[in-house]
């Protein structure tokens, strides 16, 4: 009896036989629009409507059946649809033949899942798939893969990213996940509208590595707020100035892994390290010191769990990355670095490390940083000062204003359709940066750089992009 035929369905699930005799399930799906044929349809509730009005469009799509607190012909009734998802994830997660390797902190996340599923290898969840019921997903799916193993056989590590923006989220996520190991790349002002400040960031974060037991590996900046027991059990990752050695205030770490990179060569780092004797050197396909931090923990990691270190560099030197983090460009006659995924304060200090350590001249184009309630002003003014010197800087929706205030030179646009029309602005041969949270929708400020390059606009000399481009 598998995880998702209908018998184990109604057992988990705590409903009652269906009236129609119903296929046996071989996945799960949450959004009518990625239904595969054989996945449960869960209709769950939402803000502004049910699933079940999309219960057909799954049937249709090839949904075995629907899972739901409404009614369905196709369907299992159930009383809590979203507990439903969640306790078939737990169970699922009781049945895994291999590890679960969880990642969380407040910039990285995504690349180093990419990067330590790499390294082990691993299986992983897709782009930023964080959520509660995303993660549940991914645990009933390697369960699933797990079911044809042979008795005994130990599966494929499997690698999740733990995303948070409330108090109590990661506490859910660990009784859902229960990891056996860890790794927290950050800590630093994310979500503070409800986590408050850093400190209720850090209170959150943390708990991934207090209640994990296997190996734990911290970021430098995210190991500075452990208290002094966790930090015993943690291994420490920072990349530091050239030699230098780690940080006074990790003395008290498990140990500590130490990398030196250069400034970005062409689109690349070259890193050095040293881990508990070893030493090597390798250059990435990246720029910046904060993916070299990422790439250094993701390895790291996957020795202390029984990969070669060389096999752990050279797949990761492989590993194909999310669009829209620090994602470099050569565009004809412009240098393009598209991280307009998100932002947050720690990971655009990344960026613009980047973007100054690549040729001039250098232009930004900075959206909004958002939920950072109380921290937001503060946070964009600081932002201001960090952009001085910059050639170009287009500070892209309200609260990005304040940029002004301490970078005079900045100019300001209410949208994402305004930075398109100030395109123009960017100098042929310049390196552009383009990031903002997600809902400001700095991706079509991408979309439409790419395209004006495409169209040879900065190809000769001066400003031959007509100004008021859209996108």
């Amino acid at each position: 009896m598998t995880l998702l035929s209908v018998r184990s369905l109604v057992r988990l699930l705590n409903t009652v036989e269906p009236v129609e005799d119903l296929p046996d399930a071989t996945g799960i799906a949450f959004d009518s629009r990625r239904v595969r044929p054989g996945d449960a349809f869960f209709a769950l509730p939402g803000e502004s409507g049910h699933g079940i009005a999309f219960a057909d469009d799954a049937i249709a799509r090839g949904a075995a059946l629907v899972v739901s607190d409404r009614p369905h012909r196709r369907g299992l009734l159930v009383d809590d649809a979203r507990g439903a998802i969640l306790a078939l994830g737990r169970a699922a997660r009781d049945r895994l033949a291999g590890p679960v390797v969880a990642i969380s902190g407040s910039a990285g996340k995504t690349s180093t899942k990419a990067l330590l599923a790499a390294a082990l290898p691993g299986r992983s969840t897709p782009g930023n798939m964080n959520t509660h019921y995303a993660i549940a997903g991914a645990l009933v799916s390697a369960a699933m893969q797990d079911a044809d193993l042979p008795p005994g056989a130990k599966g494929a590590p499997l690698v999740l990213e733990l995303g948070i923006d409330r108090p109590g989220e990661m506490a859910e996520l660990l009784e859902l996940t229960r990891p056996d190991h860890a790794l927290l790349t950050t800590i630093a002002a994310s979500h503070t509208q409800a986590l408050g400040d850093v400190a209720g960031v850090a209170r959150e974060k943390a708990l991934l590595l207090e209640r994990t037991p296997g190996v734990k590996l911290a970021g430098a900046t995210a190991a500075l707020y452990l208290d002094a027991p966790t930090l015993a059990h943690t291994v420490v990752v920072a990349v530091v100035g050239k030699d230098a050695p780690m940080p006074p205030e990790f003395a008290g770490a498990a140990a500590s892994v130490v990398g030196s990179a250069d400034e970005p060569l062409g689109g690349r780092t070259a890193l050095r390290w040293r881990d508990a004797g070893d030493t090597g050197a390798v250059v990435l396909p990246w720029p910046g010191r904060a993916m070299a931090q990422n790439a250094l923990a993701s390895v790291a990691l996957a020795v202390r769990l029984g990969s070669s270190r060389q096999g752990a560099w050279e797949r990761v030197a492989q590993a194909e990355l999310e669009h829209g983090r620090l994602e470099r460009s050569e565009l004809q006659g412009l240098t393009l670095i598209d991280d307009s995924y998100n932002s947050n304060p720690a990971s655009l200090a990344e960026a613009l490390d980047v973007l100054r350590a690549s040729p001039a001249p250098r232009a930004a184009f900075l959206g909004d940083m958002r939920e950072l309630g109380s921290l937001d002003r503060e946070s964009h003014l600081r932002a201001g000062e960090a952009t001085l010197g910059l050639d170009l800087v287009v500070a892209v929706g309200p609260s990005s204003a304040a940029l002004l205030e301490t970078n005079p030179a900045a100019v300001h646009v209410p949208d994402a359709a305004g930075a398109c029309a100030l395109l123009a602005r960017v100098p042929r041969g310049a390196t552009l940066l383009v990031k903002g949270s997600r809902s400001v929708g700095m991706e079509r400020v991408v979309e439409a750089a790419r395209a004006l390059a495409s169209a040879g606009a900065w190809l000769t000399p001066g400003e031959t992009v007509e100004e008021g481009a859209s996108c």
